[in-house]
């Protein structure tokens, strides 16, 4: 846009020069001010190269030895000062679907011995220090030999004839086992509370529980019971063979059967008629459980019942 900005007095006349300067309007100027003062430029991020951006990353994966033993002093749980295992071993493969000999030799990228280089040697064993091994994500091929060696623990593809000597430590998945043994503990032992006093009773006695004494302590004795073993205990209750064991249990209290160490008997006066002999090594109240849950068992059972019946 051309303006006419400037008089010039030349002897007595006023002359007007041409400007050519281009100026925007006043809303342009500051339009184009406002978009660039709004447009931040971008910083540079400088990236270093040996820190993880994820600090998890770069934590240490612990092993653990299964073996170990409490002292009797101080009730602590030891470990072999110093424990050593094989640096070479021969697992299978699921990729592959084939065994591979696989060895530790430090500065191989690989564990796999058909693909380290020739003449390779294994230098020493893998040692674990008091009872642990931590392994830094700086040694990954350490890490692949002891995760995938067929004596971890928790190696899900380890062939089952190699005793697992270590496992890795892993403090969610411990947790979550805990909740869950904690969830199962608590599950029993309400069970155990507020469980039928005959049914309680009954139950006690398969558990070989002593029922000699009042109904609270029976109930805390099977408390203690269900905090050992929850699972077996809430199990058992819905077992078929723990109703047929009390059922066993109650007639020999009542002298309906005889039970000893070789045989089962019917009582009959003064006179015993056997039932079934017991196999050596077995415990004769088990075996007469799995004797009457088929065949001619059946049968003994039910007379069982009906004699039990008639005493109530």
């Amino acid at each position: 846009m051309t303006t006419k900005t400037k008089t010039l007095p030349i002897k007595g006349k006023i002359v007007e020069v041409e400007d050519d300067i281009n100026i925007p309007p006043y809303e342009e100027r500051n339009a184009t001010k406002s978009v660039v003062e709004e447009t931040p430029k971008p910083i540079k991020k400088v990236v270093n190269p040996f820190v993880s951006n994820n600090a998890s990353k770069m934590k240490p994966t612990l092993y653990q030895l299964r073996k170990s033993r409490k002292d009797k002093k101080t009730g602590k749980v030891q470990y072999p000062v110093v424990y050593m295992i094989k640096s070479e071993d021969i697992i299978f493969d699921p990729i592959k679907g084939i065994n591979r000999k696989i060895r530790y030799i430090p500065g191989e990228g690989s564990i796999y011995e058909d693909e380290q280089k020739e003449g390779a040697k294994v230098k020493a064993p893998v040692t674990f220090t008091d009872g642990f091994l931590a392994v830094p994500p700086q040694n990954p091929t350490l890490k692949k030999y002891l995760d995938h060696c067929n004596q971890n623990g928790d190696n899900p593809n380890r062939m089952s004839k190699v005793r697992p000597a270590f496992f890795v430590v892993d403090k969610k998945k411990d947790a979550k086992k805990l909740i869950k043994k904690e969830a199962a503990e608590l599950d029993a032992m309400q069970l155990a509370l507020k469980m039928p006093i005959e049914k309680l009773v009954g139950y006690a006695k398969v558990l070989g529980v002593n029922v000699d004494k009042s109904t609270e302590e029976i109930r805390y004795d099977m408390k203690i019971v269900a905090k050992k073993n929850p699972d077996a205990f809430i199990s058992g209750m819905d077992d078929p063979k723990t109703a047929i064991k009390e059922t066993i249990i109650n007639a020999k209290e009542y002298g309906v059967i005889s039970i000893e160490k070789n045989k089962v008997s019917w009582v009959r006066g003064g006179a015993k008629t056997l039932i079934t002999h017991t196999p050596i090594g077995k415990n004769s109240t088990d075996h007469f459980v799995d004797y009457c849950m088929d065949g001619d068992g059946e049968l003994v059972l039910d007379e069982i019942k009906r004699q039990i019946k008639s005493f109530n």
